[in-house]
């Protein structure tokens, strides 16, 4: 007979899980504050400078190598002359843009004299209405 594999996470265990690691959390910042109310969160706050500086430092050499690969590999396939007339880059949008703020302004104005309209012919009374108030009267 074949042996059941549990797959599945039961979800009392994830609950539970997930719980454990909530107090893990809030441990690990109890300390930590109390260490730096105690005087010692000093030399915590030194040794996470140290290992911003090391992660720092890593990622940087990690990308100038990456750089250098893709000049090995891509670097004569490369044409940047030809991007840079594909993509719109520097200011060559620029006009579009400001065709495009000159047409919401007209808008603008248009919505604008159509509110007010509607307001007005809202406040008259009109022939009809005035016909009906007086027959009703």
């Amino acid at each position: 007979m074949a042996k059941k594999t549990e797959t599945a996470l039961n979800p009392r265990d994830a609950i539970r899980k997930g719980w454990l690691a909530y107090l893990g959390v809030y441990g690990a910042a109890y300390e930590r504050a109390e260490a730096i109310l105690t005087g010692k969160g000093v030399d915590i706050f030194d040794e996470f400078v140290e290992k911003g500086e090391e992660v720092e430092t890593r990622a940087q050499d990690a990308f100038a190598d990456m750089r250098e690969r893709a000049h090995e590999v891509y670097g004569e396939r490369l044409n940047f002359d030809r991007f840079r007339k594909i993509l719109p880059l520097n200011n060559a949008g620029k006009g579009r843009v400001e065709e495009l703020e000159a047409e919401i302004a007209a808008l603008n104005k248009k919505v604008a004299t159509l509110t007010k309209t509607k307001k007005r012919s809202a406040k008259r009374p009109t022939k009809r209405s005035t016909k009906a108030a007086k027959k009703a009267a």
